[in-house]
This record gives C-alpha cells, sequence and structure tokens, in this order.
C-alpha cells in the first residue's frame, strides 16, 4: 500500500506521517499545491499519479487538510470556512475518481451532528437537524464531505471510507489562541501564566465534560479502518470516557507547577454545551490515557514553542 495524506503538516497529518513507512508516503503539504485551487490541485495530483508505472501508483488518500479554526474564527467567517472546504473537498475527491484510489479515508468532525440532538452521538443522527450556527459552513461542508465520499463509494465499488473523531489533541496541533481548540490553548495560557507568575484564566466554571482522542491513536485508528471498517457509515472513532474541564485543567496545572490559588475560572465567560457524548464504533480500542497524552503533547510544546503554528 502506497499513502497520499493531504494536509501532512497538521495535527492528524504529523502524527500518519511518523506512522507510515517513508518510502510509501506521498505527504502533501501546502507548499505543494493549495488545495483549493483546482489547477493547481488537478497538476500535483497527477505527478504524484504519474510519476510512476500505472500499477504502482498510491492507492490510498488519506484526507486530513481542512480550513480550520476555533468558535471566534468560524462565527467570523462561516461562508469563508463553507467556501473553501468545499473546495478543498472537491478537488481531492474528484482526483480520486479520476484516478481510481482504491482506499480513500475522509476525515470528518463531531460538529457536523445538529446543535439540538439526543445523546450519544451516533452517526445515524447526523442529519436529525441542522448544526449548531457558530460554525454551520464548517460542519455543512463536512457533512456534504461524507455523502460525497459515500456516493463515490457506491458509484466505483471502491474502499471509500468517513470517520469521525471527538476532540483531537497532540503533537503539532495549532497553540495559537485566537483560534486554537481547548486543549491546546490551555497548555499555552498555562504555560504563560506560569512563565510570567500570572493567574491561569479558564472560561465558564470547569464543569462542562468532552471526550478527548490523541491524534497518534487516531492515526492507527485510520490506518486500521483502511482493512476493517467495510461500512459506508461513517466510523465514530470515539474514547466514551468524559473528562470536565476541570480535571483537564487539574493535569495541566499540576504540569506547570501553578497552584490552585492562581487558577481562575471566569464564569462570566460561556460553558459551551455541558456534555455531548459520542458512542464509539470501537469501545475496546486501547486509548492513550488522557494525563498521559497531555504531558506528552506538553513536553512537545515545550521541545518546540518557539517554532510552533502559534
Amino acid at each position: 500500500m502506497e499513502y497520499i495524506v493531504t494536509g501532512s503538516n497538521g495535527l492528524l497529518g504529523s502524527s500518519l506521517k511518523r506512522k507510515i513507512d517513508k518510502e510509501k508516503l506521498y505527504p502533501h503539504t501546502r507548499a505543494n499545491c493549495d488545495l483549493t485551487n483546482k489547477i493547481s490541485t488537478d497538476g500535483y495530483l497527477s505527478l504524484v499519479f504519474d510519476q510512476r508505472h500505472k500499477d504502482k501508483h498510491p492507492d490510498t488518500l488519506i484526507h486530513c487538510a481542512a480550513k480550520v479554526g476555533g468558535v471566534k474564527a468560524n462565527m467570523n467567517d462561516n461562508y469563508g470556512f463553507f467556501e473553501k472546504n468545499v473546495s478543498i473537498n472537491r478537488n481531492i475527491i474528484d482526483n480520486c475518481y479520476k484516478y481510481n484510489v482504491k482506499n480513500v479515508v475522509s476525515i470528518l468532525s463531531t460538529c457536523i451532528f445538529p446543535g439540538e440532538v439526543e445523546y450519544p452521538l451516533t452517526a445515524e443522527k447526523i442529519d436529525n437537524g441542522f448544526p449548531h450556527k457558530s460554525n454551520f459552513g464548517y460542519a455543512f461542508s463536512k457533512r456534504l464531505l461524507r455523502y460525497e465520499t459515500e456516493l463515490y463509494r457506491n458509484l466505483t465499488g471502491n474502499n471509500w471510507i468517513s470517520v469521525i473523531p471527538t476532540n483531537m489533541y497532540g503533537s503539532n496541533d495549532n497553540f495559537n489562541l485566537d483560534d486554537s481548540h481547548l486543549l491546546p490553548a490551555l497548555i499555552r495560557k498555562a504555560h504563560e501564566s506560569s512563565e510570567r507568575g500570572e493567574d491561569f484564566e479558564v472560561w465558564g466554571d470547569g464543569t462542562p465534560l468532552r471526550q478527548f482522542v490523541m491524534s497518534d491513536d487516531m492515526a492507527d485508528i485510520i490506518l486500521w479502518a483502511i482493512d476493517n471498517w467495510k461500512s459506508d457509515k461513517p466510523l465514530m472513532a470515539v474514547n466514551e470516557k468524559e473528562w470536565s474541564i476541570q480535571q483537564v485543567v487539574d493535569i495541566i496545572s499540576d504540569r506547570f507547577k501553578i497552584p490552585d490559588s492562581k487558577i481562575k475560572y471566569d464564569t462570566s465567560k460561556p460553558n459551551g454545551q455541558h456534555r455531548k457524548p459520542a458512542k464509539s464504533d470501537i469501545p475496546d480500542w486501547n486509548f492513550t490515557p488522557l494525563e498521559e497524552g497531555i504531558n506528552k503533547t506538553i513536553d512537545w510544546f515545550l521541545e518546540n514553542k518557539d517554532d510552533i503554528r502559534s
């Protein structure tokens, strides 16, 4: 098997790069081409697929690339997130069809689920209502990707699948405080609070519950799913254990030696949904324990903080 991984410098893509034999990997980055540009994407993929004999070209594409951002970024540019991600997805999927790629894995997001839905989340509930308005554009682009993948699977008979992870974290995450997700934002804020001797400020009261998956675990699940997930239904790749924000904050603050007196919960800021549990299709998977995963992520952050995406 030979692989193309789009978005290979991102959180999940970089984990996949560490897992796949370099001799069998074509890692796509923005330096290779702009995936929102059809001409650029067509040109890049034609080179990748045509540079070897027909029976030797890559047979597997894992599509991780996307325009992503936190709540603030999505709310400020819902149309932009929709338009760019639809372009990226169509350009990739069309080329996978053109070159008859045997295995295609589309990475989705739990944001595709309705804003109001009966829990736990399962793939059957995706279309039971509209996504939350805060990330309407991104969510609908990912819903479309799910159906594009399924339709082409049915058309070609090839092994095209979708995977839905819950809150991913790990090495090479985005630690920008304006548009990062929960865990990297808390890690960066804790580090800066520790360095400056300031309070570690956390939005909300710490009670909301979340499910987390380390990106290295997610990469292993994807590689397993290529051979083992035979359904057109998206694979729910979920660690079903729920952790409160306060528990996460305690793990991070312990690592940075921040005393309890310096941890300030700003209850004037929103909590978000109290919980949004998802049901896993692989409940017996041996996930990295959260405390271990957070500490590995902090190790990577401290080693790379001068060069990270921040």
